[in-house]
């Protein structure tokens, strides 16, 4: 019995001695793989995930809004957005401009954005239309945190609301 004890002393401390080997390889391959440098985007990259960035955003924000298109135009600074929203027909200017406000506060937090624009569109007489337009240049969008909802129409780049919005 005597013998039998060590041998299997002896297997047990060779299974350890093993497990051990194979931690210490495995810890050692993923350090190794952390330090490799991370690769550049390409722009079409950078767009895919603007794009997808912006569209996560609004599903979040605006759950019950539609995005009719997202329109990005690579400059030296970053993208150009122009987000394209259906409205609902029976929805106030006040609205759209609290909802703007609530998509511009996580906007801020996309870095590849340079100017944002977001167009509204509604039915007027059973035609899609453009009825609120807001631009904001990316020092704006920085510092929206600052405003309130009601300040958009000043801090706008670019302000044009529908004569049929109420």
């Amino acid at each position: 019995m005597n013998k039998l004890l060590k041998v299997l002393l002896i297997l047990f401390t060779i299974f350890i001695s093993i497990v051990s080997v194979q931690f210490i390889i495995k810890t050692i391959n993923s350090n190794e793989k952390k330090e490799i440098k991370e690769t550049h985007m390409t722009s079409e990259q950078m767009e895919v995930q603007t794009m997808t960035t912006i569209s996560d955003i609004v599903l979040n924000q605006l759950l019950e809004n539609v995005i009719l298109n997202i329109d990005l135009s690579q400059n030296k600074k970053g993208f150009d957005v122009v987000l394209y929203l259906q409205a609902n027909e029976f929805i106030s200017e006040d609205t759209l401009l609290k909802d703007s406000y609530n998509l511009l506060i996580p906007i801020q937090q996309v870095k590849t954005i340079h100017d944002f624009t977001i167009k509204w569109h509604m039915l007027v007489k059973n035609k899609n239309t453009e009825v609120l337009i807001l631009s904001f240049n990316e020092d704006t969008i920085a510092t929206i945190e600052k405003y309130s909802y009601m300040d958009l129409t000043q801090l706008a780049t670019t302000y044009v609301r529908h004569k049929s919005l109420h």
